[in-house]
């Protein structure tokens, strides 16, 4: 099954403490499976449904990975307990989902804030993590991550009835500034998404709440220094949201650390630029492929 089919099939679903969470796994598809193939567990970014790995799960499963996509508590068609939701929870879930599957180790992969999830279980959990890789994430938080976060907050607590192309161009602004200048681009995302149902409550507000209280905690940085694990940080040339001089100077902060930037890129690159991205997950894969991490 491909990721596209499975975003519009029914999904597994795994019942944890106080959530539902909906789940796919991706077997390898390259020519000899390895039957012992490493897992890579991919995290989305909020409000990212698990469907949006499309292009990057292919890749990986073909290179004889194992693949694990699943949507965040508050994104159907997992369940969304009652806002607010935290970091943590997040990373519960995801362990929680590990513990279902069996994978007491694995790769885990997050963009945006499936990177921060990704990045605290590296912290609280090495035993747990053969490599880790952070998609447009691991940065001291901007002026405007936290502004723009906050204003987000702010509207999903309104629950104000807001029209399909709002939430459109909440992604839209994501892409760069040349690519927003360019009719095509801009009426080929809408083609996709302009009309898309509004994220609902109260998985909405409990996304974003976990988001801006993650924005918001000065002391989180403080744990980089403390990471014993493989581990790449990705940065987008026109990311807004993780800049990559700071990216670098997170990469820099964290033992061993890759820094890779893909260029021409913005905070969407997972899926404007897959071929990118995946090529350095993979060239970064390779690089520790056989190598143990240290157990904290």
């Amino acid at each position: 099954m491909t990721p596209a089919e499975a975003g519009s099939a029914s999904m597994p679903t795994v019942h944890l403490e106080d959530v539902e969470i909906a789940y796919d796994v991706y077997e390898s598809t390259a020519p000899e499976p390895d039957p012992a193939a490493e897992t890579i567990v991919l995290i989305c970014g909020c409000g990212g449904p698990a469907a949006g790995w499309f292009a990057i799960v292919p890749a990986l499963t073909a290179a004889n990975y194992r693949v694990v996509t699943f949507d965040h508590r508050g994104m159907a068609p997992s369940s969304s307990p009652p806002a607010p939701y935290a970091v943590a929870d997040l990373v519960a879930d995801t362990l929680g989902l590990c513990d279902h599957l069996g994978l007491q180790r694995a790769t885990f992969v997050g963009h945006s804030m499936g990177g921060w999830v990704a990045e605290t279980i590296a912290i609280r959990h090495p035993d747990r993590v053969r490599a880790a890789a952070f998609l447009g994430s691991c940065n001291v938080a901007t002026a405007w991550e936290k502004a723009i976060t906050t204003v987000e907050r702010d509207l999903a607590r309104l629950d104000y009835d807001l029209p399909p192309l709002f939430f459109a161009t909440e992604t839209l602004r994501y892409l760069s500034n040349s690519e927003l200048q360019q009719d095509a681009v801009v009426d080929g995302w809408l083609e996709l998404i302009g009309d898309m149902p509004a994220w609902p409550n109260p998985g909405r507000l409990g996304q974003y709440e976990a988001c801006l209280a993650w924005s918001l905690d000065t002391a989180r940085t403080q744990a980089w220094p403390t990471i014993r694990v493989p581990c790449l940080v990705l940065a987008f040339e026109h990311d807004i949201d993780s800049p990559p001089r700071r990216a670098r100077e997170a990469a820099e902060s964290i033992p061993g650390a890759r820094y890779t930037q893909i260029p021409g890129a913005s905070h969407l690159a997972p899926f404007t630029h897959p071929a990118a991205v995946v090529d350095a997950l993979l060239d970064f894969l390779t690089s520790v492929r056989n190598t143990t991490p240290p157990v904290a």
